[in-house]
């Protein structure tokens, strides 16, 4: 929405008036509202502490423990039950009427078998609470169906045959007037329930609920939950004498209730404050506007491209010197316009590259020399013509459809990126190309840029090095396996010296003939590796799912197999590894190399420890092998992997040279990379990663 300064200055009045406003109710709003709430907590424990008063009234008990010791129970159970039944009952009735719906006494013998009741209330058949001795002793709370009842237990007498015990269960009366009635003890807002101290059932004296979540039953202070879906404050309290806890809660709503108040009386006074703050901006506003009205109409016909007359100067004080100042600025601005588009020009005319502009539908707008040189058409022969004309005719339905889902959704695969296409000359040829697209909204509609460079020589290069990468393994191979026959018959003789001639040789002809045979074993170990390595380039790779711990653990039980007779001993701890997607032999070798290289550099520790792993890292899976060998240099990390590179002499430690980077031709092949860390005389730790799924 274009609004003038006249319509926005008095906006801008009424928003920062607006905004006093409603910091100032938000201010007093929250300062309420905290008053409120400390109000409610101190309100809520001195609620829970009345309810537990009145709920720990020792009268019922007191009853109870004299019944207990009422010399007709005492007389009743001393004669076997055989006598003083009218005279128990009795003093039972002076407790508990026969006629009494919500309470039930019974006295019982200490297996739990009745001997007397009164009352109707009559949901047990057991002692449902242990009796106590010196007092009556209250049980838990207790449901069945919809009724919650409660037993108070006393003990009679001693021993098994002359004593018993007098057990009272009680019902609660559950409906909305004892709900009523409690709250408004408590000041008519406030909800009361009542449970066990250690989980259900509980009750707010109208009907079952479910019991409060336990940090509400624990916490020392008032916390928040939320019950019925309804965001509460509430303190909870323990029964003395009792298993029971009483909890009171307040709504969210009613603790609130005195802020909205606030805001409902105070609303009304800062909207009117607002009112005359806005009609005040506007008439001031209107007085300062009105000379800007002539800058803003010269200023829009310049973006107009219809630049008129300059703009009349009718004062002397700012506002003259702004209309005098913008003449200027006009005119520099349209010097500056033509020299920029004449550097455009010459840009995009000399550029080597293709430089091709298109409209929303895909229709050519503008077309350098460039693009003339690299597709043959002149500029009369492309303008106004589809795009589709430069591209294979297979091409025309994906690039029609990419336009349509770009211009409906901004969403595009090509856009904003940099790919290799191919393209259609004017005389039918295609040609391999690379295109930089680019889009901007333009007059309400789509405008698409492209840069397009012919990269047929790149491709053929890249041919080329392909060729000669491939003649250079095959050599390598070739070569590699030539040395086999000749190093063979050169250590076959050097070994035949040794064992039937080695009488005939002088100590020195014996060493000389020994370090023939190591290295040529070292040799023919040397052109293995290359084999191996040669042919890496050469092998196809199968994709299946890898289970990485069975592969290591076979391999680790090989290992130690082979190192069976080495001095110390050696701990290989293999944690479970994530599945893996790539090829299993490959990969096996991987694993290989890596245990057999954290073997070979712990051989000097008594105890040596390696360590196999796994952790994700983003789209990737992270593997490492980790030992308390010898360690290496970290600032010479980055030789490791390199053939017959070693950081270590053949007298430290054997090898070729060439295991580590076997390992990251293989790692590289299935889309991953490898790495390593270590300190001298401390450990290495070798990484590499696999990506998520099918390779």
């Amino acid at each position: 929405m274009n609004w003038s300064i006249a319509r926005k200055l008095p906006l801008f009045v009424t928003i920062l008036l607006l905004a006093v406003a409603i910091a100032q109710l938000s201010v007093g709003y929250f300062s309420v509202r905290k008053a409120s709430r400390a109000l409610a907590d101190k309100r809520l424990p001195l609620a829970t502490s009345v309810l537990a008063d009145l709920l720990v009234s020792s009268q019922a008990r007191t009853r109870l423990t004299a019944l207990a010791r009422d010399s007709a129970i005492l007389a009743f159970l001393g004669t076997g039950r055989q006598r003083g039944r009218d005279a128990a009952l009795a003093a039972m009735r002076r407790i508990t009427n026969d006629t009494a719906l919500n309470n039930g006494l019974e006295l019982r013998d200490f297996s739990g078998k009745l001997l007397l009741r009164t009352g109707r209330f009559t949901i047990a058949d057991s002692v449902l609470v242990s009796p106590g001795r010196d007092t009556a002793r209250i049980g838990r709370l207790m449901r069945q169906d919809t009724t919650v009842y409660f037993a108070i237990a006393a003990a009679a007498g001693s021993d098994e045959r002359g004593g018993g015990i007098v057990q009272q269960v009680a019902r609660l009366q559950l409906n909305e007037r004892t709900r009523r009635s409690l709250t408004g003890l408590a000041g008519g807002d406030v909800g009361l329930l009542l449970g066990n101290a250690d989980g259900d059932p509980w009750t707010d004296f109208a009907a079952i609920v479910p019991a409060p979540p336990e940090e509400v039953r624990t916490s020392p202070t008032p916390v928040r939950y939320t019950r019925g879906g309804e965001p509460r404050r509430a303190s909870a309290k323990a029964v003395p004498g009792t298993p029971w806890m009483v909890v009171a809660e307040l709504p969210k709503r009613v603790i609130a209730e005195p802020a909205r108040a606030y805001l409902l009386n105070m609303a009304p006074i800062a909207a009117l404050i607002i009112v005359v703050g806005a009609l005040a901006a506007w008439w001031g506003s209107r007085w300062l506007t009105i000379p800007l009205k002539d800058v803003t109409t010269a200023a829009e016909a310049i973006a107009a491209g219809t630049p008129g007359p300059s703009v009349p100067v009718r004062r002397d004080d700012e506002l003259g010197r702004l209309a005098r100042s913008f003449n200027t600025m006009a005119e520099k601005v349209a010097r500056s316009l033509q020299t920029k588009e004449t550097m455009l020009r010459g840009v995009t005319e000399t550029a080597h590259d293709a430089i091709i502009a298109a409209d929303g539908e895909g229709i050519i707008q503008f077309w350098n020399p460039g693009a003339a040189r690299i597709f043959g058409y002149t500029v009369d022969e492309v303008l106004g013509k589809p795009l589709t004309m430069l591209m294979p005719q297979r091409f025309h339905e994906a690039h029609l459809a990419g336009i349509r889902r770009y211009v409906e959704t901004l969403e595009g695969r090509v856009v904003g990126k940099t790919v290799e296409l191919e393209g259609r000359r004017k005389d039918g040829t295609e040609f391999p190309i690379e295109l930089s697209l680019g889009a901007a909204p333009v007059d309400g509609g789509m405008s698409f840029t492209g840069v397009i460079r012919d990269i047929t020589e790149r491709k053929r290069i890249a041919e080329a090095l392909q060729a000669t990468n491939a003649e250079l393994e095959s050599f390598s191979y070739s070569v590699s396996h030539d040395l086999r026959a000749p190093l063979r018959a050169i250590h076959g003789f050097a070994r035949i010296l040794l064992e039937d001639h080695n009488a005939k040789l002088d100590p020195e002809a014996q060493r000389l003939l020994g370090v023939i045979d190591q290295n040529t074993r070292r040799m023919g170990r040397l052109i293995d590796d290359l084999l191996s390595f040669s042919r890496l380039g050469r092998q196809d790779l199968t994709d299946a799912r890898v289970d990485m711990t069975e592969l290591t653990r076979l391999v680790a039980d090989e290992i130690r197999r082979t190192e069976g007779e080495r001095n110390g001993h050696v701990e290989i701890t293999i944690e479970s590894l994530s599945p893996a997607h790539g090829d299993r032999a490959l990969l096996r070798q991987v694993i290989s190399n890596l245990l057999q290289n954290a073997v070979k550099f712990t051989r000097g520790r008594p105890n040596a420890r390696i360590e196999v792993g796994s952790r994700p890292d983003g789209k990737q899976t992270v593997y490492y092998v980790k030992d308390n060998g010898a360690g290496f240099d970290a600032r010479y990390s980055d030789k490791l992997f390199g053939v017959f590179q070693r950081l270590h002499s053949t007298e430290e430690f054997e090898g070729t040279g060439v295991g580590l980077a076997i390992v990251k031709r293989i790692v590289q092949r299935h889309g991953g990379r490898v790495w390593a860390e270590g300190k001298v005389n401390e450990g290495a730790t070798f990484f590499f990663s696999l990506p998520y799924g099918e390779n």
